[in-house]
């Protein structure tokens, strides 16, 4: 039994029917039952959203049938192994799920969990494209000279040949790496392990273990950020690491907020330490109306949406699950499985 359990189109809801050509899969979807979307692509839907009395009963039942879930239901994550006995297996929406599994409580059972990892990749490294490359061509001073029509001759500094350190080098990562390489950036990784072999070196001219962050840190005019939230990377990115960037780098963030102490971010921000920032994750969201960020005009603020793409993200999603969906019928290794000790 396969329950939907966020919104999705009915074109992509016939496509997971249809997966299974012998007929094994019963999907379980009720629009009705599920958070409206906000926009395409939207599976959180409408902050105050609730089921009425009838529905949440329906709902209840759904989950008590479901071995499978795409998604993790809204309104019961904390209690999910109690209502959904037979679940064997989710799958997220998010590609950082390992925060929203560890409060499921999914950590020490044997409910297997996929990420959607890959699927936000792309629009995630052209935020951070766009970001550095609007903080190298000034973009905000040709905006103010043309507010006040001002002629003002002046150079411009160009990508190529600068260093670009990225955190994290899983899919969004690489994704940066592909495209930040064609401008002639070096590129140095940082990520948990460093193998010999390891694929990161495919994306990387350079590659540290996170117990070498400082020196990467140390030699980059640009540092993105693109870590899950889990216990290990919290404030990963410490008011020391961040003391430790070269004097005038950029910094940008499209992983997830607690990896980064955001007072140490501001106050490096505030005394010129950080040229600016483009940020799409903070450590409390919303980002609260008090944040110093709001006001520093050396920060691009984004509402953890830049990878919302409509038309593109329910198609990879429904991708991603029906290829799972036929791995699991099969008895093989599904995609993007949760290491649920890592949480990522």
């Amino acid at each position: 039994m396969v329950m939907i359990a966020s919104y999705l189109e009915e074109e992509h809801v016939a496509r997971i029917r249809e997966t299974d050509d012998l007929e094994r899969l019963q999907v379980l979807y009720r629009e009705d039952l599920v958070p409206p979307p906000r926009w395409p692509g939207d599976h959180i839907g409408p902050p105050g959203w609730r089921r009425t009395p009838k529905g949440e009963e329906e709902f209840l039942a759904m989950l008590e049938e479901a071995e499978i879930l795409y998604d993790f239901p809204r309104g019961h994550v904390r209690d999910l192994v109690r209502v959904a006995p037979k679940l064997r297996w989710v799958q997220a929406s998010m590609a950082g799920a390992g925060e929203i599994a560890e409060r499921a409580g999914l950590q020490n059972t044997d409910v297997t969990v996929t990420t959607a990892s890959g699927v936000y990749s792309g629009p995630l490294a052209e935020f951070v494209m766009m970001a550095l490359l609007a903080h190298v061509k000034d973009l905000d001073r040709l905006r103010r000279d043309k507010a006040g029509k001002r002629w003002r001759e002046a150079h411009t500094e160009t990508l190529r040949g600068k260093t670009l350190c990225i955190v994290g080098m899983g899919n969004i990562g690489r994704a940066v790496a592909v495209r930040a390489r064609p401008f002639g950036m070096r590129i140095v990784g940082v990520k948990r392990v460093v193998r010999e072999d390891d694929a990161a070196w495919g994306y990387a001219d350079e590659l540290y273990a996170t117990r070498d962050l400082r020196p990467a840190l140390r030699e980059a005019d640009y540092v993105v950020v693109t870590l899950p939230g889990t216990p290990e990377t919290y404030r990963l990115l410490d008011a020391e690491a961040i003391s430790g960037i070269k004097q005038g780098a950029y910094f940008v963030n499209v992983g997830r907020g607690k990896v980064v102490d955001e007072r140490a971010l501001v106050e490096a921000l505030k005394s010129g330490h950080l040229s600016g920032a483009a940020l799409d994750v903070f450590e409390e969201e919303p980002l609260p109306e008090e944040s110093p960020l709001w006001e520093l005009e050396n920060v691009i603020v984004s509402p953890h949406s830049t990878d919302n793409v409509p038309g593109l993200t329910n198609e990879l999603q429904t991708e991603l699950f029906c290829d799972n969906l036929r791995r699991y019928l099969e008895g093989e290794p599904l995609r993007n499985e949760l290491d649920k000790k890592l949480l990522y």
